[in-house]
């Protein structure tokens, strides 16, 4: 790709902010607009080829002014969680930010002509909660602006991300370990010596990709030459593993018991098989995934042990 001009909308989230430290360490030229300003993100403030802009997907006067003379745009705004997007926020905010966002980016982009949009997706689930059902849609959106109004979209279909920095930053519970992702609740829930909550049997099952992983799936489909407007790749390896699998490979690699309570299933979520075809990624991307779970875990426990360490002390 010859021109570097990228705008990543909530790039200073966990997936975000890993794929902007590459988009940099490239030297291409990023903007991010997100509603926070992460310390993963603070530390590129002196870079001159990084912009931030505090602001929303949903800002009509903002979002024209940095989707134009972009030649790319990664879309990760959105409101994220399963059981969060019934019980955190209101139903219709989370359809205005996922669907009516995504609209927007996409109109954005159509306007000032960027040649393409590159966002992630769920996998395909019956759950019935906000956050699985506006994902689904704004994918159909993608395909619909790709055939109609000739814009280039690839979504890229995820199991669940782990690894550094995976985190949900609540400001108002007053705390950085406020977690809902599954590895890093059972890293600091250990640390902190409290028996792990697992919803169900444990035995509902999942695609478990690491970030870097991910962000290479990224860079790829930012990069290649095809046209492979209204393609939804799986970014995965055809394996799957459960709750109780986790915790298993957790306990090997960090050489430490791990206390589990089993409760019942969250709302909005039942128990499921989620596995991803890996076949487009290779064809199309020219990629397998180099992170097995065994080093992917090894690469993510010292994270948040220094993490947990750090805010104990402060």
């Amino acid at each position: 790709m010859e021109n570097k001009r990228i705008l990543v909308t909530g790039g200073a989230g966990f997936v975000g902010s890993h794929l902007v430290d590459r988009l940099l360490e490239e030297n291409y030229e990023v903007t991010v607009l997100d509603l926070w300003e992460s310390q993963d993100i603070v530390r590129h403030n002196d870079n001159p080829l990084f912009h931030f802009v505090k602001g929303s997907i949903l800002d009509d006067n903002i979002l024209p002014l940095l989707a134009k003379d972009k030649d790319r745009i990664v879309h990760m705004a959105a409101i994220l969680g399963t059981s969060e997007s019934i019980t955190t926020y209101d139903v219709e905010q989370v359809a205005l930010v996922n669907i009516v966002g995504t609209i927007r980016i996409l109109k954005a982009a159509r306007k000032f002509s960027v040649p393409r949009v590159v966002f992630p997706t769920s996998p395909d689930v019956t759950w019935l909660n906000p956050y699985s059902i506006t994902k689904q849609t704004t994918e159909k959106f993608s395909q619909l602006f790709n055939k109609e109004y000739d814009v280039e979209t690839i979504a890229l279909k995820f199991g669940k991300i782990y690894g550094p920095r995976e985190r949900w930053l609540n400001a108002s519970m007053g705390s950085p370990f406020n977690y809902q992702f599954l590895i890093p609740t059972i890293i600091i829930e250990t640390l902190r010596g409290n028996p792990v909550k697992i919803f169900g049997d444990g035995n509902q099952k999942s695609e478990y990709i690491f970030v870097y992983d991910v962000v290479e799936s990224f860079v790829r489909a930012l990069k290649t030459e095809k046209n492979l407007g209204g393609e939804v790749i799986h970014v995965g390896r055809n394996k799957n593993y459960s709750v109780n699998d986790i915790i298993e490979t957790l306990e090997r690699c960090w050489d430490r018991k791990i206390e589990k309570e089993y409760v019942k299933m969250r709302s909005g979520e039942t128990p499921t098989e989620i596995v991803l075809d890996n076949k487009k990624l290779k064809d199309l991307l020219g990629y397998e995934l180099k992170w097995d779970l065994t080093n992917g875990l090894k690469e993510t426990i010292p994270y948040y042990e220094q993490a947990f360490k750090s805010f104990d002390n402060s």
